[in-house]
């Protein structure tokens, strides 16, 4: 595993970790900076292509996560404003169906993550097939 790969895995890591603890206000705001980082990133994009897509290995590694964080952070933060019942898992309660619904929150978590993956790597080869780089 890379420096960067390892880099990226602890910075999304950590952002999972606030997104989840932070209150509504913030989590609307990490949805307003990604949208507009992501605009901001295609906007670029689209004026210089050659600017994000056109580097040596290590860098274009950097630059490929770059791309996919903003995104990411901001479908991650949407689920969490729309399911606002998400917090983090503290333990489990009393009470027959009290796994039941620890499991519910889990698998509701697991599919914003899963959607915000995809959404972030879909925007990347939108951007890649913009730009013929495929």
């Amino acid at each position: 595993m890379s420096a960067i790969d390892r880099f990226a895995s602890a910075v999304a890591s950590r952002s999972l970790e606030a997104i989840e603890t932070a209150d509504r206000s913030t989590r609307t705001l990490g949805v307003i900076a990604g949208i507009l980082t992501t605009l901001s990133i295609w906007w670029v994009d689209l004026k210089t292509p050659s600017l994000l897509f056109n580097h040596h290995e290590p860098l274009q590694e950097l630059v490929y996560v770059l791309l996919r964080a903003p995104p990411f952070v901001a479908v991650v933060s949407l689920g969490y404003v729309l399911f606002p019942s998400l917090e983090k898992i503290t333990g489990t309660g009393s009470g027959p169906i009290s796994g039941y619904l620890q499991i519910e929150k889990s698998e509701k978590r697991w599919k914003i993550i899963v959607a915000a993956g995809a959404v972030s790597v879909a925007n990347l080869l939108c951007m890649m097939f913009s730009n013929h780089h495929v």
